[in-house]
């Protein structure tokens, strides 16, 4: 096991072939470069959390990432992960504002809660067609986020998944969908146009708040339950179609009372 090195000052590169501790190089603020060496199958929690780290070079073999392992490492600009790696683990890479880009995440099978909160520089997003939850926080202020490319399996949308992803223009959600929940678009407001598919039964409270571009919205047949003010603060939004009876809701408007420009049709 390689002792730790947590805030170690001194350290500038290293080169590493075995297992080490959690938070080993947290805090290690003039660490630039790290290899990791074939045979590690997982980056421990906190490892490199608020290092200066630059560049590293993961291995095959690779399995997981840790618990904000990353996080908030401002140098890190763009990641290639291993062909093995399967799960990047709550806050992976929270708060890494400047990285622009992550290779090969498409054969990543479980994103865990808040992974990419935060990462300010990412531009785009594809992700593995077996992910079947998008959870708490994933990628929540996102804010130079345009595209993601979802999973075809994708269920569900958790709590605050894209709040404040401020440039995503449009997303297109796969039929799979059946639960998108209470903020999960809150904030997006460069997003135009959304098709909730057939299929979703459930929309929590305040999911598309403040989408200030948004224009029209359709809502599915088989939808069973919405939240309250779901499109509150969409300022742009002029038709809104509801082609189901819903049998559950929050006793709260829906929309901003204040949008006069607003048609709404029942079929």
């Amino acid at each position: 096991m390689i002792p730790s090195h947590e805030n170690d000052k001194n350290i500038t590169e290293i080169v590493i072939d075995g297992d080490f501790p959690p938070s080993c190089f947290k805090d290690c603020n003039n660490l630039k470069n790290a290899v990791i060496k074939q045979g590690i199958k997982t980056i421990s929690d906190f490892s490199f959390r608020s290092s200066g780290i630059k560049t590293i070079t993961l291995p095959e073999g690779l399995e997981t990432i840790g618990k904000y392992a990353f996080e908030n490492c401002c140098n890190l600009e763009e990641i290639y992960l291993p062909n093995t790696l399967k799960t990047l683990d709550e806050g992976a890479f929270y708060g890494c504002r400047n990285l622009k880009e992550i290779h090969n995440i498409k054969n990543v099978q479980t994103i865990e809660a808040g992974a990419f909160c935060g990462c300010i520089s990412l531009k785009s997003i594809a992700l593995n067609d077996g992910i079947e939850t998008l959870k708490d926080y994933t990628f929540a202020g996102c804010q130079g986020l345009q595209t993601a490319e979802l999973p075809s399996g994708l269920k569900e949308i958790r709590k605050h998944c894209f709040r404040f992803c401020e440039n995503l223009k449009e997303i297109n959600l796969p039929e799979s969908i059946r639960f998108i929940d209470t903020f999960a678009f809150c904030g997006c407001s460069c997003l135009i146009n959304v098709t909730i598919p057939e299929g979703t039964e459930s929309i929590g409270s305040y999911a598309f708040e403040d989408c200030l571009k948004m224009q029209t919205i359709v809502l599915p047949r088989t939808l069973k339950h919405i939240g309250k003010r779901v499109f509150w603060g969409c300022d742009s939004l002029k038709e809104a179609v509801f082609q189901s009876a819903i049998t559950s809701y929050d006793r709260a408007p829906l929309f901003d009372i204040n949008n006069t420009l607003l048609k709404i049709t029942y079929k």
